[in-house]
Order: C-alpha cells, then sequence, then structure tokens
C-alpha cells in the first residue's frame, strides 16, 4: 500500500536526489546542518511573509547535507510584495546566521541560500523598482528557458550606474542579514530545540514543527521514546524511516486507545 511517506520520498527523489546513505556524516557536519536548518526553520515561523516551512531534514541528498522546502502560501503564489520578497530573502540567510550565532563560526553550506537571495535582491533594484534607485527598470529577461539555461538579460546602462545597483544589492542583504539575527537570538532556545529534534529524527513535517514551537517538545516522538526506555530498547532511526515510524507510532496509539474505550473516537 502506497502511504504519504512513499510519496514524500518521491519528491525528495525528484528535488534533490536520492538519499546517500552511505555518506557518513561527522558530529560537527551534523551539528552545523541541524542548526543551519533550524535557522531556516525559525525564520519560516516568525516572519509574517516568509515562505511557509513544510519540510526540514538533515538526511544528505544530492550535493546538499541537508534542505529546508519553504513554500509560499497558494493565494500569493502569483504576486510577490516588496515586504514578501525581503522576508524571503531574510529567511535564506537564516541559515548562515544560525551557523554564526551558534558556533561562532560559518561553514560552507550557505552558497546556495546566497545565491537565492542576490538573485531577488537583484530582480528587486534592477527589475521591480524595488530600491532608492526608483521605479525604473534595468534588466529585464526575455527569451525562454532550454535544457536548464536561465533566461537572457538584457543590460543597458552605464558603470556608475551598475556600482549604484551593487550598492542597492549589497545593503538590502546586510540589512537582512542584521534582520535575521535579531530575530534569531531572539528564539535561540526555539532555534536549538528544533535542531535538537532533527539530530535525534532527522526530518521534520510542517506539523511536527508547530507542535515543537506551540508545546515546547514533540509528542509522538517523546511517547516513543519512553515506550523503548521502557522496554530497555534503543531508538534507532534510520534514512527516509522518520514517516514511517510516526504512522507506526500512530496505529499503535489507536491501538492503545480502543482498548481503553471502544466508543471513544480519536482523531490524529
Amino acid at each position: 500500500m502506497i502511504k504519504i511517506y512513499h510519496v514524500d520520498e518521491a519528491v525528495d527523489r525528484v528535488m534533490m536526489g536520492p538519499a546517500k546513505k552511505s555518506r557518513a556524516l561527522s558530529k560537527r557536519e551534523r551539528d552545523f546542518i541541524a542548526h543551519h536548518e533550524a535557522g531556516h526553520a525559525v525564520l519560516g515561523i516568525k516572519l509574517d511573509n516568509a515562505n511557509i516551512v513544510h519540510k526540514v531534514t538533515i538526511i544528505p541528498r544530492g550535493n546538499a547535507g541537508g534542505y529546508a522546502l519553504m513554500l509560499p502560501e497558494e493565494e500569493e503564489s502569483f504576486l510577490s510584495t516588496k515586504t514578501g520578497l525581503l522576508d524571503r530573502i531574510c529567511g535564506l540567510l537564516g541559515g548562515r546566521v544560525s551557523e554564526e550565532i551558534i558556533f561562532n563560526e560559518v561553514s560552507t553550506g550557505a552558497h546556495n541560500d546566497f545565491q537565492k537571495a542576490t538573485e531577488i535582491a537583484r530582480a528587486m533594484v534592477t527589475e521591480y523598482g524595488m530600491s532608492s534607485l526608483g521605479p525604473i527598470q534595468y534588466e529585464k529577461r526575455s527569451g525562454a528557458v532550454f535544457l536548464g539555461r536561465d533566461y537572457n538579460v538584457d543590460k543597458a546602462f552605464s558603470d556608475t550606474i551598475a556600482f549604484e545597483i551593487d550598492n542597492e544589492v549589497k545593503t538590502i542583504i546586510n540589512n537582512q542579514y542584521d534582520r535575521a539575527k535579531e530575530v534569531l537570538k531572539v528564539n535561540l532556545d526555539l532555534v536549538k530545540l528544533i535542531a535538537k529534534y532533527l539530530l535525534e529524527i532527522e526530518t521534520l513535517t510542517k506539523e511536527d514543527i508547530y507542535e515543537i514551537v506551540e508545546k515546547g517538545n514533540l509528542g509522538w516522538w517523546e511517547k516513543k521514546k519512553a515506550k523503548q526506555k521502557a522496554l530497555g530498547k534503543e531508538i534507532v532511526i534510520e534514512v527516509n524511516s522518520t514517516e514511517e515510524s510516526k504512522e507506526i507510532s500512530k496505529e499503535n496509539d489507536v491501538k492503545e486507545v480502543k482498548k481503553e474505550s471502544k466508543t471513544e473516537k480519536v482523531k490524529y
């Protein structure tokens, strides 16, 4: 029978590649990746217009040690506001900022985040008229994407304008970096808590993350740990087994409730 975790695995394979089960990460690498992704997750929750966190994982796939799946609200998928774009940039910088705050050190893990953040900031300045340079389009994209190649970008401005554009982009990025740092410092305990669960479980869903935010723990996982401890067993997490573990845990919970009361209906 096909279950939700089978669908999730298929999506992950398409987006990021197959899980690299043989890729051994050091404890320090796992710590960095967990806190990096936790930084993205917290900003996705705390910023009103940031993309919504749907999944966070530290399972290596493709060239990534982990990733946070962030998606926009459905009703806002066609238009982006200036505030929304700034929140997206801020969210993208959350991983690097989290590393800096937690470890007083940074890694190469944020290179793709920087690329995306810079692309958004540059488009705000050169295409969308969302900077102090005014409502002028300095660049425009033409042509069509073919075999993975980007649109052709037409440029028609002087070196002086190019310098001003670079300064505007730099200002946007630096301001959002500082903003991300302020938000994460205020929510540092939440960053550490999400990272803790990532190190234990490796993958957190949107529901998991919001439960951690609201309750300060992850009920299904704590219950499972308590049961295993009572049996004197150690919990071993295998790659891609998290969703299946949740399904089994919930099924067992339902069975236990049915034993206690045949008339009580329980929703999960």
